[in-house]
């Protein structure tokens, strides 16, 4: 053979492996774009670019969270009327929406208001929650042949009833998250089920009812000890002023000094406990009775300026009268200040704030119970501190180093996926 056909040879067999190897190349990329794994990736991405459409299509939110309240029902053993919105789905409408706000925007939604929708999501970890890795994509095993048409049945319907386009194949994906009030990390896992086009659909979480039973009772664990904590501090300040009360019984300028100091102290007191998930409804009482304190001491301190000020008035009207009648003169009249109008002003607003006072103790009161038989004692004594070491003490393999630390990007290489069909 010519040189010029070894060197044919040479140029027609390596097109022939660039052409095979870009068909395997193809190959790999059809074969890739009808995975869970992909479209788990195609999640990612949404959520990263707030492409909420997008988003909603690898996710059936509403199956979701329609089976997620019936685990939260079940979970739930009062009669309250979060049973009812669950039963409802008005609080699945709610936690729909803020999902949806979240992807959209990069963020939660800013709440002010401490609702009952809001105080419960805190309770379940739906905001606190995050993502650290991917541990497993496993595909499920094929139906079998005379159950495969109930299966198929089961996976199309919607929380509407609709009936959705599926193949039936479903996947099971194992996502590592972590919350920080229960203290360690946690594999959720989802379900997913492939779609007409051949993308996969997240439509289930298998034990989530596991999860947010462990998580709700570590919160309860906390909330207990936080508000045993908050009693003993409001029982030590009640004691102080009711000393105080003993040894100043009228109210002045230097009681309100002293009143100060008793709730500069108390405040700091409760400014070094750690505030758990379930008490942001108390939390909120507290800062509301540091400021409506404050304000009953300016009202105090005005009227108590007040008071000064006729008196005063008053002395200097009567020295002037005196001295006229001294001096045989006649003394001019003068327009008298509407003191009684100015007083019953000062009087309406201390009646005011001191009923602020009273609803705002009554509103801890029901959270907390009553002080009359918490014993005072210090601070010190009840270990303010040590809630992270009561936690890992419940969770030994609690991840408590970094929180963050090895978190796996979503990318095909890094997310294993295992079949098991044989």
């Amino acid at each position: 053979m010519s040189n010029m056909g070894i060197k044919g040879a040479v140029i027609i067999g390596i097109l022939l492996e660039l052409l095979l190897g870009a068909a395997a190349a193809a190959f790999y990329f059809m074969y890739y774009i009808h995975t869970p794994t992909y479209s788990i990736n195609a999640l990612q991405k949404a959520v990263q670019v707030g492409n909420v459409e997008e988003f909603q299509k690898y996710v059936d939110m509403d199956a979701i969270l329609k089976k997620s309240s019936a685990d939260l029902e079940n979970i739930i053993t009062d009669n309250s009327a979060m049973r009812k919105k669950l039963q409802d789905g008005s609080f699945a409408s709610v936690c729909k929406e803020d999902m949806l706000y979240f992807v959209a925007n990069g963020g939660w939604k800013r709440s002010d208001e401490i609702t009952e929708d809001v105080e419960f999501q805190n309770k379940i970890g739906l905001k606190t929650m995050s993502f650290r890795r991917i541990e497993y994509v496993v595909r499920d095993e094929a139906p079998e042949s005379e159950d495969e048409e109930n299966t198929a049945e089961a996976a199309e319907a919607d929380s509407d009833g609709d009936k959705a386009v599926t193949e039936g194949a479903t996947a099971t994906v194992g996502i590592r998250v972590y919350e920080p009030n229960y203290g360690d990390t946690f594999v959720l896992k989802f379900k997913m089920r492939q779609m007409a086009d051949q993308s996969w659909q997240l439509y289930d979480i298998l034990n989530y009812g596991d999860f947010v039973n462990a998580l709700m009772k570590q919160n309860e664990r906390d909330m207990k000890r936080y508000v045993e904590k908050v009693r003993v501090i409001l029982k030590n300040t009640e004691d102080k002023f009711a000393k105080l009360k003993t040894k100043m019984p009228e109210i002045n300028k230097e009681w309100i000094i002293e009143s100060q100091k008793i709730m500069k102290e108390s405040c700091e007191e409760l400014d070094t406990l750690k505030v758990p998930v379930e008490a942001a409804k108390l939390n909120s009482l507290l800062i509301e009775r540091k400021a409506i304190f404050y304000d009953m001491m300016d009202a105090y301190y005005e009227s108590l300026s007040f008071q000064e000020k006729v008196k005063d008035y008053k002395e200097a009207a009567e020295k002037a009268a005196q001295a006229a009648a001294k001096a045989g003169k006649k003394q001019k009249k003068s327009r008298q200040p509407n003191f009684d109008s100015a007083a019953a002003k000062l009087d309406g607003e201390i009646a005011e704030v001191n009923k602020k006072w009273a609803d705002n103790k009554a509103e801890i009161t029901k959270i907390i119970g009553s002080t009359d038989k918490t014993v005072a004692r210090g601070v010190r004594a009840m270990r303010n501190n040590d809630d992270d070491a009561v936690r890992r003490a419940n969770y030994p393999g609690a991840d408590t180093a970094g929180d963050g630390d090895g978190v796996n990007p979503l990318r095909p290489e890094t997310l294993p996926e295992i079949s098991a069909i044989k």
